[in-house]
């Protein structure tokens, strides 16, 4: 599974790149993808369910990481670790990946090597109370539905 952690560094470089330029991240992704020679499909192409999944949800995960911010507002976050956490986010919240604990990793791995170690604890801290909450409502949400059968 190292393509995903590759995709997903792609994608939060692109993520990152977009916050802070502003540009088109269809062209963004498309200048990583050449400058680090990303040849293989399989890493492309998770990347690319990555950033669709931000894209397309970006208000819905925002609000979901302000809500979880203790002591802290959304627009007060880096560009590291606001788009560590929103590509966080959307793999655990919309893509259902098959070891959580891997993206966690991953991420993490990514925050430390753009920003440090003080960075990732807090990205840490948000994206298992987000995760411990988003598994919370799903047990509930699979009792209710054992329970009308």
């Amino acid at each position: 599974m190292r393509h995903r952690k590759k995709a997903r560094e792609l994608a939060f470089l692109t993520l990152y790149a977009w916050d802070l330029r502003g540009e088109n991240p269809k062209e963004i992704y498309e200048e990583f993808v050449k400058e680090r020679r990303i040849s293989k499909e399989i890493v492309r192409s998770y990347s690319q369910r990555l950033l669709e999944a931000v894209q397309k949800n970006l208000p819905e995960i925002d609000a979901t990481i302000e809500e979880f911010l203790k002591g802290w507002s959304f627009d007060r976050l880096g560009y590291v670790e606001r788009n560590a956490l929103r590509l966080g986010v959307a793999e655990l919240l919309y893509l259902n990946p098959p070891d959580p604990g891997r993206v966690f990793i991953d991420i993490l791995d990514i925050v430390k090597k753009y920003a440090d170690e003080k960075s990732a604890k807090f990205v840490n801290g948000v994206l298992s109370a987000i995760y411990r909450n988003k598994s919370a409502l799903k047990k509930e949400e699979d009792e209710v539905k054992q329970e009308g059968k």
